[in-house]
């Protein structure tokens, strides 16, 4: 798998696990209205969803690293594909 196929499915993930999130902790829902152990449990839910979240955002940050990409360092792979040696990114 290549660094963009891992980002993409990664980026996916991370939109699922926010709309399910949002779904959870929407005030709107029955289960956020009136009862109070439903409520907090919901809560901890979507806290819990929330780290979550942060941890995807870090890794991600990690596989895209804050490169320029200089030209010195762009290859070409044998089919054609650029990338980057810096990073190890496919441009």
């Amino acid at each position: 798998m290549t660094v963009k196929k891992a980002i993409k499915i990664l980026d996916s993930y991370t939109k699922k696990k926010t709309e399910v999130k949002n779904g959870i902790k929407d005030p709107k829902k029955s289960w956020n209205n009136s009862l109070d152990l439903v409520k907090q449990v919901a809560d901890m839910i979507g806290d819990l969803m929330e780290t979550d979240l942060i941890v995807l955002e870090e890794i991600r940050t990690e596989l895209v690293p804050k490169c320029k990409h200089p030209k010195k360092m762009i290859d070409t792979l044998p089919n054609g594909q650029k990338y980057c040696m810096n990073c190890n990114l496919d441009l």
